[in-house]
């Protein structure tokens, strides 16, 4: 078996067999963490799906890599970016769409309400990617932000930060004005 180290070189080289190895050695541990950063929301051929886009991402990056590099590391990070960018779409599209929003008693209120959640989600998925997971993993997955700040690696104050300014542009665009932190 090839260390780590010996098997970038092979797939910078884009030796298959390099590539081969690093699937067989490391499929298994991104299915797990896949699994736990998807929980409830995905399904095994969602988890396949992004196990084979985290191996196609290493084929296309691995020259970028220093030979150093961590490569289990690294994958897990990008398997469990990719699998957040999942949720992220699924968050955005499924609920909205499946939501009853009609309640049948006020068609205006409900119109009313339906614009504004589109609004929303609109402003979500406008925002930069990093600030997207931030919004999402804290208002719709309710993640402590210590836990945010953790795994995204960025400072509490500036996670706050970040949700701070996200709340401010979704009160100015939809014309609610005055801070309710």
């Amino acid at each position: 078996m090839y260390q780590d180290r010996d098997l970038l070189r092979k797939i910078c080289r884009k030796d298959q067999r390099g590539l081969e190895e690093a699937v067989n050695r490391y499929a298994g541990y991104l299915s797990a963490v896949i699994r736990r950063a998807l929980g409830s929301a995905g399904n095994e051929g969602d988890v396949e799906e992004l196990v084979s886009d985290a191996f196609l991402t290493l084929w296309q990056k691995a020259e970028g890599l220093r030979e150093d590099s961590n490569l289990k590391f690294w994958l897990a990070v990008v398997a469990r970016n990719l699998a957040f960018k999942r949720l992220g779409k699924q968050m955005l599209t499924e609920p909205l769409e499946e939501m009853n929003l009609f309640s049948g008693e006020n068609l205006a209120e409900d119109l009313e309400r339906r614009e504004e959640q589109l609004q929303v989600r609109d402003l979500v998925a406008g925002m930069e990617a990093v600030d997207r997971e931030i919004f999402l993993r804290f208002y719709f997955w309710q993640e402590q932000i210590d836990k945010i700040s953790r795994e995204t690696g960025l400072p509490s104050s500036t996670v706050k930060s970040r949700l701070r300014r996200g709340r401010a542009k979704l009160r100015k665009t939809l014309g609610k004005g005055g801070d309710r932190s």
